[in-house]
């Protein structure tokens, strides 16, 4: 768990990615993934907790980008 409640801040976060799916959901996914990896590289662990939320939230409406296992 991330101790990271969604919100209304996490729906805009999202949305703006989704601006993004005309390059394909596996791109939006990646988008969300290199914004992640960002916030961690920089210590930034509120900004990649949200990330995180977005990141399911992207893959709950976008199970076709979830990368194979």
């Amino acid at each position: 768990m991330t101790g990271v409640t969604y919100s209304a801040r996490h729906d805009a976060l999202l949305a703006s990615y989704l601006l993004g799916l005309r390059h394909g959901p596996a791109a939006v996914r990646d988008f969300i993934v290199a914004d992640l990896d960002g916030f961690l590289d920089l210590g930034l662990k509120r900004r990649a907790a949200d990330q995180i939320v977005v990141l399911r939230a992207f893959l709950a409406k976008f199970p076709e980008a979830a990368r194979a296992s």
